[in-house]
């Protein structure tokens, strides 16, 4: 019994989990890794009184 389930759950995951998010990475970006057009720069800036 317990090999059944492992072998439904595997089927489960690779038949609807993964095309789900072949699809979802197809369709958009999850990180949002675009360049903004209109930035001067992407540099931030430290600040000066931080010690480590």
């Amino acid at each position: 019994m317990n090999n059944v389930r492992t072998l439904l759950l595997g089927a489960l995951y690779f038949l609807v989990v993964t095309p789900i998010g072949l699809v979802a990475r197809l369709v958009r970006d999850p990180m949002a890794r675009r360049w903004d057009e209109n930035a001067q720069s992407y540099w931030i800036p430290s600040s000066k009184g931080r010690k480590h």
